[in-house]
């Protein structure tokens, strides 16, 4: 057995795209993320107008359970969709290596893993000797709670013309098929004629992944089915081969696309076949709690040459917001509930009533009054003042037994089955990149590494003010850094002052690398190091600090100062994003906007898209280096 098929019997396979199918699935949208493609009905009128379908964030999260090594393994993979647009234009397509068991999951999932995982970086404001009195006060608000002017803010069916549908069916809000066939040109002309615009530039990769004999999950909202109704669609694989691949999504994915994977299992996640980064914390902006996290990150995974992937968290699973509670849900006295506003009175009692899918289900089963329509008042509104308009308005019908019967299908069992994905498994490892298009070429290897340490969310270092003995207003004093592994880097000079100048903090560390080592990771150890600027890194510090060796002052004598909120490390465009739903945020919290055939994504904070188990092939190609 050669170390290729030692490393497969060790460890169960898969892979999962981000926007696998981006290109192929084009849909008019105003806003979208999904795991998967939108197939637009029409390509672009003008062939130079930007890509029908811009891919900006994913957000996947993961459980293993059995062994992989005996066949025994379930891989279940939640893969957040956030869509806006028209219902009939709604499709989503991706391709996987063995046919799944479907189902749909919670938007609360990535809330609960994103928002404890979120990589924060806090620091602590010190004040050492004393500081000049100043009369207006600035001097003790500067140097004790505000750092000297540093911000702390921080199914089955028959063959159809050579296309094999081996599954059909309804799965939540989703008309869903899984589909297969052994000739590209039939599974192509397939997809045409069932409504998806194929990307003349996706052919290729179809053909590829037909050639490897991968089934497509595909997508569409069952009649009636409103897109307030899309939720996350979670597919189980049994057996060690389970993949969901991801070349696709370079046909229309943004540039330096964010992606945040969460993997549950027993122990620490690493990548195998790109590279693990460590960033350097000196080139972190502390006195702004981290605001150049994401632009970091980027560059980090350049200097390794792309592929790489930041471990932004592992640890305990415990830190996981909590989604469902034994006796937490009382479903029978919402069926008890004599009139609508009682009704949804104990709906928000139990917790209920903020979940992205109470509302449409409360607008389809306690209409609005038509007269309420008329009047201009927005169902958010109508339902939070429901005993009020219950008074004033005559309703239509209403099923308060159907409606319970949808919460508890749509929002108590998916959240109680979510719990039981992170109870099940002791140890959560957060993992987050940027990737661009160019680099979407190849699907990357995770595994488990039980050998690893732990890594925080939460980063701290110290912002040293040194008055020395009265020689600065603290507004004026010179700072020093100080990270918790010996490292001190000054990073303001001193103003001698009699009135606060606030002298700008140095930006000099920026020229510092930005990754700090990158790891090639195996199943124990720590691997090899395939970059290590340690050493320059040093170097470059010691003369950083000799140029402030003439401003340094005697500590004198002093004491601590107020610890600052920090910020968190926030980015662009989500991974768990806001969304409907409000998804788990992932460090890459903005929206970025795309264009061409009405469509754009946004993620959120959350948000990823990725399939390990104890491999668990990604995403991604060669990292392209850019400037």
């Amino acid at each position: 057995m050669n170390d290729r098929s030692e490393l497969g019997a060790r460890m169960l396979r898969g892979c999962l795209g981000l926007a696998t199918l981006a290109a192929l699935l084009l849909v008019p949208v105003t806003r979208a993320q999904a795991c998967g493609g939108f197939f637009c009905n029409r390509p672009p009128v003008n062939p130079l107008d930007p890509l029908p379908v811009a891919q900006a964030g994913e957000n996947v999260a993961f459980g293993i359970e059995g062994d992989p090594a005996n066949g025994n393994a379930v891989v279940t993979a939640h893969i957040q969709i956030l869509y806006s647009g028209t219902a009939a234009a709604f499709s989503w397509v991706i391709p996987v290596a063995s046919v799944p068991e479907l189902s749909t999951g919670t938007d609360r999932l990535f809330s609960a893993l994103g928002a404890p995982t979120q990589p924060r970086f806090v620091p602590s404001y010190v004040t050492d000797g004393t500081c000049i009195a100043d009369p207006r006060q600035i001097a003790a608000d500067a140097g004790v709670s505000s750092g000297a002017g540093g911000s702390s803010a921080s199914g089955a069916g028959g063959a159809a013309g050579g296309v094999n549908v081996v599954f059909q069916g309804v799965v939540g809000p989703y008309a869903a098929k899984i589909v297969q066939s052994s000739d590209a040109n039939e599974l192509k002309d397939w997809l045409t004629t069932n409504g998806y615009y194929l990307d003349p530039r996706a052919g290729q990769i179809i053909d590829t992944y037909v050639r490897e004999g991968k089934y497509f999950v595909a997508l569409k909202l069952d009649n009636g089915q409103d897109v307030r109704a899309i939720r996350p669609i979670v597919l189980t694989f049994h057996g060690t081969d389970p993949c969901v691949p991801l070349r696709l999504t370079a046909i229309a994915a943004l540039p330096d696309m964010p992606v945040t994977v969460y993997v549950l299992g027993a122990t620490r996640a690493v990548p195998l076949s790109f590279l693990e980064l460590k960033l350097d914390p000196l080139r972190i902006d502390w006195p702004s709690g981290g605001r150049n996290y994401a632009a970091l990150l980027r560059e980090a995974a350049n200097d390794a040459g792309g592929n790489a992937f930041v471990t932004e968290y592992a640890g305990t699973s415990s830190v996981a917001g909590t989604l469902w509670v034994a006796g937490q849900f009382d479903p029978d006295s919402l069926r008890a509930s004599p009139t609508p506003p009682v009704y949804v009175q104990r709906l928000v009692n139990q917790g209920l009533g903020n979940d992205p899918q109470t509302l449409p289900l409360l607008q389809q089963y306690i209409p609005m009054p038509p007269e309420a329509i008329a009047q201009g008042i927005t169902p958010a509104a109508f339902y939070n003042n429901l005993s009020s308009y219950w008074i004033q308005f005559a309703f239509p019908p209403f099923d308060l037994g159907t409606l319970t019967d949808k919460v508890v299908e749509t929002i108590i069992e998916p959240r109680r089955l979510a719990q039981q994905m992170i109870s099940a498994h002791p140890y959560l490892t957060r993992l987050g990149t940027f990737i661009s298009p160019e680099e979407m070429n190849d699907d990357p290897l995770f595994a488990f590494n039980p050998t690893l340490g732990d890594l925080p969310a939460v980063h701290s270092a110290v912002l040293r003010t040194m008055c020395g003995d009265r020689a600065y207003l603290a507004c004026n004093a010179p700072v020093r850094l100080e990270l918790p592994d010996g490292r001190m880097a000054w990073v303001r000079r001193g103003v001698s002052a009699t009135t606060c100048q606030f002298p700008p903090y140095d930006t000099s560390l920026a020229s510092l690398p930005a990754a700090e080592v990158a790891w090639a990771r195996g199943l124990a150890g720590e691997g090899t190091r395939r970059l290590d600027n340690v050493g320059a890194i040093q170097d470059a510090l010691a003369l950083h600090n000799a140029g402030y060796s003439t401003v340094t002052p005697n500590p004198g004598t002093g004491g601590q100062g107020g610890r600052g909120a920090g910020g968190a490390a926030g980015t662009s465009a989500g991974l768990g994003g806001t969304g409907v739903g409000g998804a788990g945020g992932t460090g890459r919290d903005a929206a970025l906007g795309g264009s061409g055939c009405g469509c754009t994504f946004a993620g959120g904070s959350t948000p990823g898209g990725l399939l390990l188990v104890m491999t668990v092939l990604l995403l991604a190609g060669r990292r392209a280096r850019r400037g």
